[in-house]
């Protein structure tokens, strides 16, 4: 009799077991499956945002791993200027603005000498403003802040 209801009891568990363990798959497989695409959407902003700024003088390479608590709202590319030749490192990062949370493009040389280039989803008059808005410390901010960034991502990596 002992022997039936530990026979039943493993039965259930691993019923149990399995259900849990293909909900997690469930759950887990959207989200691998959509990185691919969500990456290749980011570079192609990156790559408008670079082409707004400088027509023709951008192009976008691998993707740089962030191995540190900002990959959640930044990501890190390799960018090769055209005309000069010279690779650079572009990252899209989450800022706060006067208009709100926006994804703001910076690019960083060797010499680690940062420039806004511009946001993704503001263009225009307003999108000009804010990059000459030199005083602006949160921008400020994220400049001081952009290298070490970097540093941890490449150091992981």
């Amino acid at each position: 009799m002992n022997n039936i209801s530990y026979k039943n009891f493993f039965i259930n568990y691993g019923i149990f077991v399995l259900i849990i363990t293909v909900f997690i798959g469930l759950l887990i497989y959207p989200i691998k499956a959509g990185q691919k695409a969500w990456a290749k959407q980011l570079k192609s902003d990156i790559e408008f945002v670079l082409d707004e700024a400088e027509p023709n003088s951008w192009m976008v390479g691998n993707q740089i791993k962030i191995k540190n608590p900002f990959s959640m709202s930044a990501v890190c590319y390799e960018a090769r200027n055209r005309k000069t030749g010279d690779t650079y490192k572009t990252i899209l990062i989450k800022i706060q603005t006067f208009y709100g949370p926006l994804p703001a493009v910076f690019t960083i040389d060797k010499n680690e000498n940062i420039e806004l280039k511009g946001f993704v989803s503001l263009h225009g008059r307003i999108a000009e403003n804010m990059k000459n808005n030199l005083t602006n410390k949160r921008l400020e901010y994220w400049k001081s802040k952009i290298p070490e960034i970097i540093k941890q991502g490449d150091k992981n990596d």
